[in-house]
């Protein structure tokens, strides 16, 4: 599903799209549980909302087993 009423401007898809590779960054780095907890929360509440808008990006499971941009 779109959101046809707001569509992202290119320089937000890019930002989102750095926000969720710092994100997995973040949760490659860190050994705190709750953490780590949060930040894969985060990162797929916002490619939920990168799916909602249309935005396509690749992503693989890492040697981590994270989901990474």
């Amino acid at each position: 599903m779109t959101s046809a009423n707001s569509p992202l401007r290119p320089e937000q898809v890019e930002q989102l799209l750095g926000s969720y590779r710092s994100l997995g960054l973040l949760e490659q780095s860190c050994a705190v549980p709750a953490v780590i907890a949060a930040v894969r929360a985060a990162r797929a509440e916002l490619r939920i909302a990168l799916d909602g808008q249309g935005v396509e990006f690749e992503y693989y499971r890492g040697h981590d087993d994270s989901l990474v941009a």
